[in-house]
């Protein structure tokens, strides 16, 4: 994995009003998408699970193509016994370009017991642009807009089809900015080896990469840590499809996992999607 030096990627991507550079800009891997970067249009299903005890809710992503675009949705819910302790519902649309695997619009939605919030994102070469509503059960919704001067940046689902597009090899490193929802956060993920899972019976060859996190103040560009997940570790399948096929994370709430439960390809009219109507965050007036 070749990483340019600062000169480099300030010239490729440059801070517009930031007189210093932060030291951790050394860090990131700057190349393009790789080899792997074709993305067939699929369905995949995931069982989540809560501290090696229960079942504890169910997800799903969707990935079509859509004009000069990839539109990866993705949806989830707590279920059962741990909906009675935590209610959760979560819809996500990411719009990213086919041909290099970069965010250009993300809306997500989420809803626990106290309030929804929905967040729609503009991500600019040089800038991102953040419109939040948090519309609580009980009380006045509220809206705000937010800019964080640092471009380019990933959402959720376009870093995973960037990582998932490089050689990863044993012992590579790939550290890109994402902002999963409203605020950005400086990601590492490091290859670890190759490990054999079983799925129906059947032995999955797989790639075991583990992921960490710190959080980057969308102002100043200090990081910090990330203290709501202390590990991360994702199995994706070591063949030409390079899909996530097991999750593992300890968090503020204990022990999640999310593991592949089906998968299908999409052909014909179920392979395509529409563009959402207006992608476009405007930046607050100064």
């Amino acid at each position: 994995m070749t990483r340019l030096l600062i000169p480099l990627w300030c010239l490729a991507f440059p801070f517009i009003t930031h007189a210093a550079t932060p030291g951790w800009v050394k860090d990131l891997t700057v190349e393009a998408a790789g080899p792997h970067r074709n993305v067939p249009p699929c369905e995949i299903q995931y069982t989540l699970g809560w501290n090696n005890w229960i079942t504890a809710g169910k997800a799903s992503l969707r990935v079509r193509e859509a004009e000069g675009f990839l539109r990866a949705d993705a949806t989830a819910a707590s279920t059962g016994f741990a909906r009675t302790l935590w209610k959760y519902d979560c819809d996500m649309s990411s719009i990213i370009h086919r041909a290099d695997l970069r965010a250009h619009f993300l809306q997500h939605s989420e809803t626990d017991s106290a309030e929804t919030c929905r967040y729609r994102v503009s991500f600019g070469s040089r800038q991102v642009v953040t419109e939040t509503l948090v519309q609580p059960n009980k009380g006045t919704p509220t809206i705000s807009t937010a800019v964080c001067l640092f471009g380019p940046m990933e959402d959720i689902l376009s870093v995973i089809l960037h990582v998932r597009s490089q050689e990863l090899r044993n012992g590579q490193k790939i550290t890109r900015v994402v902002q999963p929802w409203d605020k950005p956060y400086l990601t590492t993920f490091h290859v670890l080896g190759r490990e054999t899972l079983t799925f129906g019976g059947k032995k999955q060859p797989c790639i075991k990469i583990g992921l960490q996190i710190r959080k980057i103040d969308r102002e100043s560009l200090a990081l910090s840590a990330y203290k709501k997940m202390k590990t991360a570790t994702i199995w994706v399948s070591d063949d030409d499809l390079r899909v996530p096929v097991e999750m593992h994370a300890d968090i503020f709430v204990g022990y999640m996992s999310a593991r592949m439960s089906g998968m299908k390809l999409l052909d014909g009219g179920d392979a395509k999607a529409s563009l959402p109507a207006d992608m476009m965050v405007k930046a607050p007036a100064k």
